[in-house]
């Protein structure tokens, strides 16, 4: 019984004592911290690219309206034109929310708030704010887009850090992120 004992506690010894493992142990311990900085910077690179596209949508939209080509604008046209000059974002038609408001020029009173986004856990959402005559002359305007974009990566943590949608769909957090532009224009005669 006692050789059983020692022949174990050598072969444990030995065994101990190998190194053909090493590669496998550090590349589990350093696998894990590459592959998230690689997914916070793919979401990060995506972020941008969707923010600067929503906010020349936004400013094509503007010139739209400031130079008269756009009859009638409401809530729809504006969100039909934002969504046709950003193909990129998915689901922009249900996901992309404008407000739309005049700002005095008697007390230069600008709008509170970032901008209202739409619930997505509403299955209808109503229209934001849009003034009955933004084509008005000598009215400074001031637009605030919201789209909620949907996260790659939602848990590093760059996406982890963005403002979220504030409501759950159907009791489970959508992981959606909110992308805001705002614009002001100034209608001239």
């Amino acid at each position: 019984m006692t050789h059983r004992l020692s022949n174990l506690r050598s072969h444990a010894r030995a065994w101990l004592r190998r190194e053909d493992g090493n590669a496998a142990v550090g590349f589990a311990l350093v696998f894990p911290l590459f592959f998230a900085l690689f997914a916070a910077s793919f979401e990060i690179g995506l972020f941008t690219v969707r923010q600067t596209i929503l906010e020349r949508a936004v400013d094509i939209t503007v010139r739209a309206i400031r130079l008269n080509q756009m009859t009638n604008p409401n809530h729809a046209t504006i969100k039909d034109m934002i969504c046709r000059n950003a193909p990129s974002l998915t689901d922009c038609g249900t996901t992309l929310k404008v407000d739309l408001t005049r700002v005095a020029t008697t007390t230069w009173t600008m709008p509170v708030g970032d901008g209202t986004c739409r619930d997505r856990s509403l299955p209808i959402d109503p229209p934001g704010q849009v003034d009955p005559n933004p084509q008005a002359r000598q009215v400074l305007m001031v637009m605030r887009v919201c789209y909620i974009a949907e996260a790659i990566f939602p848990g590093t943590g760059i996406a982890a850090g963005l403002q979220r949608e504030t409501h759950d769909i159907h009791g489970v957090r959508s992981g959606g992120y909110r992308m805001l532009a705002t614009t002001a224009f100034l209608n001239e005669p």
